[in-house]
């Protein structure tokens, strides 16, 4: 007996012994030092603090406040500072309009909420068409609506209480996470902007080597991978402005460095072609590989930049000397050649005007600053409003009919699900992951509001009991995976627990507004995937003419046109495409292809106008040249035929204009670049054939 007791005790003990060794190993992976968990931490105590200035000032629904924080809470500083901005702009712009409907229509609920859905779906498309947080203000703008009158459609009396109870909550849970961050944490996000710009302009550098080098001509997977990454740059240089005053100066002079990265990535693209290389091609080629890798290991150092630049711009002397030897070719290599050279000389341009920008950006100097463009989809704008006050209309017109008392909380959960989602790149499958976040906050807030609370009594208990919820949704955050659900849970979790003075425990309400938070969530998954349904192909190629219809207007339309500033434009259209098709990757790879294709086409079109300008420019070949260029409609009705007709106007050209010195060398500008635009159309005839405005 005592034997098989010692031998228990020896198995439990080294089951014990087994445990315990497991714990050590579990607290070095919750390293509470990290930045995500630093992140944890400051939202929690933000948290906090507006819960209990809100229970000190009595504000209404106190828990909205430390709601706010946990939706604006994020990593980095200048997030935290443009969001709050924004999201405190939009609820101020929502409660006015909020307190003007409640006055018009309080005792027409239908036309209330008639009211309510077409400024929501105003809204919704105002979102669709603004970029970083002034889109998703606009998009708080919209559904402040139904939060600022929640309680009082029945009790229209007490509409101004129950709106600037909003705008009251919104504001200080904004100051309170502003207040937390702006004490606990560093502004990385202009360092960090730094980094990433000397990254990519060197990622750029060997997407250059790589195709001049003539490796892999056909593989376009890392330029297309590489233009979405730069518009994320752009993003992070917003969160840079918000943190630093200095950034914010010099933004504009930086923006035309990456506009000029950009349009050197997609110079890059254009060396596509097989076979061996022309003497003179080569030699240029080998020049440039040389310059970009001497660029590239300076910017290794702090005080690279200006060594990088004179090393590019010392190529680029030599690529001119290149082209007075490029003149004297004959037959087809008198266009050809040149089509190559000029393109590498815009290569090596682009490449110098990205190290200025990240030059100004580190020594200060602020420079001329241009108006870019940014793609506005309009028709998606149209579609998610529509869709926004459909679902208004329709849920309201239920809540109508039923008479059901919480009706009012599904309308508080759609609309703003409705607009947040319309912004998403996959509205669908975030609406999904919100029924996920909203079904595991249901228990989650039973378990607190229940169980929980009933046994504790003060503030600083509730926090505690509060804080794992908060923390295990704050964290998953961080888990791109999870983020969507997890701001879905926080948030339905918060308003179900209900953390108010004095607490009320009130089984049948709970179940009430859990069946319309769920009722809600549920209803914006129907409405995304039945009304009006997102279809990504239908969105790149309605996209990719609006690339094919800029390119045409060149063609039909003469003026002063600024080619960074316009390859921006459609730079940001090629982003557009490649995030559309992100789950077609051979579809992607086809539009990026002939999204490229059509900027190159645009190139050589710019190129013609700013030679036509020259006062020598010889009357005949002018008017061939803008013959040809009036008739662009029918290139997409004809490619191949135009591809020919394009060809053969350009060895019109040089033959027409051999014997006279003074016209050689415009006219053989122009008769390259139609020759370029030739072959562009010829290569890609399905693009230019797209139906205008698809």
């Amino acid at each position: 007996m005592m034997a098989v007791t010692a031998a228990w005790r020896n198995q439990f003990g080294w089951r014990m012994r087994a445990r315990l060794k497991i714990i050590p190993s579990i607290w070095l992976r919750l390293d509470l030092f990290t930045p995500q968990w630093g992140y944890v931490l400051r939202s929690v105590l933000a948290a906090a603090l507006a819960l209990g200035i809100g229970f000190v000032c009595q504000v209404e629904m106190p828990y909205s406040a430390a709601s706010t924080v946990l939706l604006v809470a994020n990593a980095s500083q200048g997030a935290v500072l443009a969001k709050g901005f924004w999201r405190v702009a939009g609820t101020l712009v929502g409660g006015i309009v909020a307190i003007l409907l409640m006055g018009l229509f309080a005792q027409t609920p239908a036309l209330f909420l008639l009211a309510f859905g077409l400024w929501l779906g105003l809204c919704t498309g105002g979102a669709m068409i603004f970029r970083h947080f002034r889109a998703s203000g606009t998009a708080v703008a919209g559904y402040t609506i139904g939060l600022a009158t929640y309680g009082s459609l029945e009790h229209p009396d007490t509409s101004l209480e129950h709106a600037l109870g909003r705008i009251a909550t919104v504001v200080l849970g904004v100051v309170c996470l502003a207040v937390v961050a702006a004490l606990s944490s560093a502004r990385v996000s202009p360092s960090r902007f730094h980094a990433g710009f000397a990254r990519l302009i060197g990622a750029v550098g060997r997407v250059m080597t790589t195709k001049l080098s003539g490796e892999a001509r056909r593989d376009m997977a890392p330029a297309v991978g590489l233009v979405p990454e730069l518009f994320a740059l752009d993003d992070l240089l917003e969160l840079a402005s918000a943190e630093s005053a200095e950034v914010a100066l010099r933004a504009g002079a930086v923006r035309e460095g990456m506009a000029a990265l950009l349009a050197g990535l997609v110079g890059a693209t254009a060396w596509s072609s097989t076979g061996p290389l022309h003497p003179i091609i080569e030699r240029a080629a080998s020049r440039v590989r040389q310059a970009v890798d001497t660029a590239s290991e300076a910017l290794n150092s702090i005080d690279g930049v200006e060594q990088a630049r004179a090393s590019i711009a010392a190529a680029r002397h030599d690529l001119q000397a290149l082209v007075v030897e490029a003149e004297s070719l004959e037959g087809a290599e008198k266009l050809d050649v040149p089509i190559q050279l000029d393109r590498m000389i815009e290569l090596a341009e682009d490449y110098e005007a990205a190290l200025v920008g990240l030059a100004r950006l580190r020594s200060g100097r602020r420079g001329a600053r241009r108006s870019y463009r940014f793609h506005r989809d309009w028709r998606a704008g149209l579609d998610n409003g529509l869709r926004s006050f459909l679902a208004i209309v329709l849920g309201g017109a239920f809540w109508i009919a039923t008479a059901w008392p919480d009706g009012s909380l599904m309308l508080l959960v759609l609309a703003p699900y409705c607009a947040l989602l319309a912004m998403a790149g996959n509205p669908a499958a975030g609406a999904v992951e919100f029924v996920k976040g909203t079904v595991v906050a249901v228990p989650a807030s039973f378990i607190c509001a229940f169980i929980v609370l009933p046994q504790i009594d003060g503030f600083p208990l509730l926090i505690v009991a509060l804080a794992p919820f908060w923390i295990a949704g704050l964290y998953a955050t961080t888990k791109p995976k999870f983020a969507a659900a997890s701001l879905a849970y926080l948030v339905a979790f918060n308003t179900l627990v209900g953390a108010a003075n004095p607490m009320t425990y009130n089984f049948a309400a709970w179940c009430n507004q859990v069946c319309g938070w769920l009722a809600g969530v549920i209803v914006t998954l129907l409405c995304f995937r039945i009304i009006l349904p997102r279809n990504p192909g239908k969105e790149a190629g309605r996209i990719a003419g609006k690339i094919r219809d800029d390119v045409l207007a060149i063609a039909r339309r003469d003026g002063r046109w600024d080619r960074h500033a316009w390859e921006h434009l459609q730079h940001h259209r090629l982003s557009r495409i490649a995030l559309a098709l992100k789950g077609d990757p051979a579809r992607q790879r086809l539009m990026m292809e002939d999204g490229l294709a059509g900027i190159h086409a645009g190139r050589a079109l710019l190129r013609i106008r700013n030679t036509l300008r020259q006062n020598h420019f010889p009357a005949t070949a002018l008017s061939l040249t803008l013959a040809v260029l009036a008739d662009s409609k029918s290139w997409s009705l004809a490619p191949a035929e135009a591809a020919n007709t394009l060809r053969a106007i350009a060895e019109l050209l040089l033959s027409a204009n051999s014997g006279d010195p003074s016209a050689q060398g415009p006219v053989h500008q122009v008769a390259v670049a139609l020759a370029d635009l030739s072959s562009l159309i010829g290569a890609h005839p399905g693009f230019f054939a797209l139906a205008e405005s698809a």
